[in-house]
């Protein structure tokens, strides 16, 4: 177990890091949309469709 921890230990630390920029990333954009939709004075109201099955 230690062993195989040692060998992919930097593999999983780059990995989590790569989840940590994509975490940030989606959060800062989201944000980023809400300001913009803010100053607009926009309210979006998502609507779905109904199916008929």
């Amino acid at each position: 177990m230690l062993n195989s921890l040692k060998r992919y230990s930097m593999a999983l630390l780059i990995l989590s890091f790569v989840i940590i920029l994509m975490l940030g990333g989606t959060l800062l954009v989201k944000s980023f949309g809400d300001t913009l939709f803010e100053d607009a004075n926009i309210t979006i109201k998502p609507q779905g469709e109904r199916i008929v099955l």
